[in-house]
């Protein structure tokens, strides 16, 4: 997706990669169908236990959260993608085939700037509405990403890319390896690791942050601090946001840069989120459940940071003897 088109796509959205991973979340649908043939009905509202004193807090530009102390860095993700970058380099070598790829960069704010709906600060609301700022990784541009040619993306997939769905197994004579040279790389990355065990990825962490958010959005607290913000939006004429994401996430703003409108409308959404203290509520929430999962899942938490110092050994290596694929 394009995120300086989709503002509220970057969300989630840290690093510009050229090859994506996938990602992992055990956040559970309340309407899944169980078997039965009819989905459950939506569970009420639960009040996380734990929630300390709820501090006023309305920018999110610093912000960081229990388990980020558990997640992988930013650094070692685009080190992980670095590396990759660099044994899919070599492989292609071998066909006689060569790539560039954009530098790789790392948002130097919060992971979570965009986690709850309001612009980040006042300053940004104003400059640039909902979009992410001017030169961070996150509001790159499709048309910046790199167009290879059509053998080097076969070679790179081990797949056409014709939507045939044929697999490429050999090319100028030679066999190209399961996955291609994108799959040989993800191998060799997590060389050693336990399978299922995926490069640049703490799956706990991960999975506890994802269902934090999820946990925080139907608490009663939470809902109440949305309901608040929506109505001082209302009381500012914007009656039609029912919720902040949906201010941010409002199909106008998908337009190259900030439009006057965004912007006005970016501003209210921050003071109205200060207002009715929407972050420092979702903040609240968000840490007492992780603090609580943190607890519960110690063991397996330590053993992925294990993991993680063992991986970053490994890929420093990997940068060490290839010179890295920054560009």
């Amino acid at each position: 997706m394009n995120a300086s088109r989709r503002p509220l796509a970057a969300v989630a959205a840290v690093v510009l990669m050229t090859l994506v991973s996938g990602c992992s979340s055990d956040a559970a649908s309340s309407n899944e169908d169980h078997g039965g043939g009819r989905a459950a009905a939506p569970d009420k509202p639960r009040a996380v236990p734990g929630v300390g004193k709820v501090e006023k807090k309305s920018d999110t530009d610093t912000l960081t959260l229990p388990i980020d102390a558990y997640d992988v860095s930013m650094s070692q993700i685009v080190k992980t993608q670095l590396a990759q970058n660099a044994l899919v380099v070599d492989c292609l070598s071998r066909y006689g085939l060569t790539v560039e790829y954009p530098k790789a960069t790392v948002n130097t704010g919060s992971p979570h700037a965009r986690r709850y709906g309001p612009p980040e600060s006042l300053e940004a609301a104003r400059k640039y509405g909902f979009h992410m700022a001017q030169g961070d990784p996150r509001a790159a541009s499709g048309t910046k990403m790199v167009r290879h040619p059509a053998d080097v993306l076969d070679v790179m997939d081990g797949m056409k890319r014709d939507g045939s769905g044929t697999l490429v197994t050999s090319f100028r004579g030679q066999a190209v390896p399961k996955g291609g040279c994108v799959g040989e790389a993800q191998r060799k990355l997590s060389a050693g690791e336990p399978k299922g065990t995926r490069s640049g990825h703490a799956d706990m962490a991960a999975a506890i942050k994802a269902r934090s958010f999820e946990v925080a959005k139907n608490d009663p607290r939470v809902i109440k601090a949305e309901q608040k913000w929506a109505t001082c939006m209302s009381g500012k004429g914007f009656t039609h946001y029912k919720e902040s994401f949906a201010a941010a996430g409002d199909t106008r703003w998908n337009t190259p840069k900030a439009t006057s409108a965004e912007i006005t409308v970016a501003v209210a959404s921050w003071n109205c989120g200060k207002e009715a203290n929407v972050v420092g509520t979702w903040v609240a929430v968000e840490t007492a459940y992780q603090n609580d999962q943190i607890d519960k899942n110690a063991e397996t938490l330590k053993e992925e940071q294990k993991r993680l110092v063992e991986e970053n050994k490994r890929i420093d290596a990997i940068i060490a003897r290839t010179g890295g694929a920054a560009s």
